[in-house]
């Protein structure tokens, strides 16, 4: 009995002590890095950088343009856990048909990244003129 009492009180006592909170954007939480890769994606003959890394709002692919002042940033995915990403050398991608997929082929300009969930969905991004598109290519 008195095990079980102080069971109960120490749960009881636990139940008010404060708890951190979860972290926030911004609180300086450090990322975690998982994987990048240099590759020309836009093909203007600049190397540019593409990211995966872990934020406190998931998985996140950030790709890195490189332009005459710099970079330019895009946001290409968010909160996609357990996916990897790899780059490619390839003049097209042919798009899955499960789902809402209709089997169709994109022409890329000869690089593309793509993200992995191993044995299960993949998605390939590539620059199209003036932006990123994103196709699935296995679901």
């Amino acid at each position: 009995m008195a095990k079980w009492l102080t069971t109960v009180c120490l749960s009881i006592l636990l139940w008010f002590i404060p708890h951190p909170a979860a972290p926030e954007e911004g609180d300086g939480v450090p990322l975690k890095y998982i994987s990048s890769c240099e590759i020309d994606l836009n093909n203007d003959k600049q190397v540019d950088i593409a990211l995966l890394v872990e934020t406190v709002r998931g998985r996140e692919l950030i790709v890195l343009l490189q332009t005459a002042d710099g970079y330019k940033a895009y946001l290409l995915m968010r909160g996609k856990n357990g996916m990897h990403l790899s780059c490619h050398f390839g003049k097209n991608i042919k798009e899955t048909c499960a789902g809402s997929g209709t089997g169709r082929v994109y022409e890329t300009p000869g690089t593309y990244i793509q993200l992995t969930q191993p044995e299960a969905s993949s998605i390939a991004n590539f620059w199209d003129k003036d932006g990123f598109k994103e196709v699935w290519t296995r679901d």
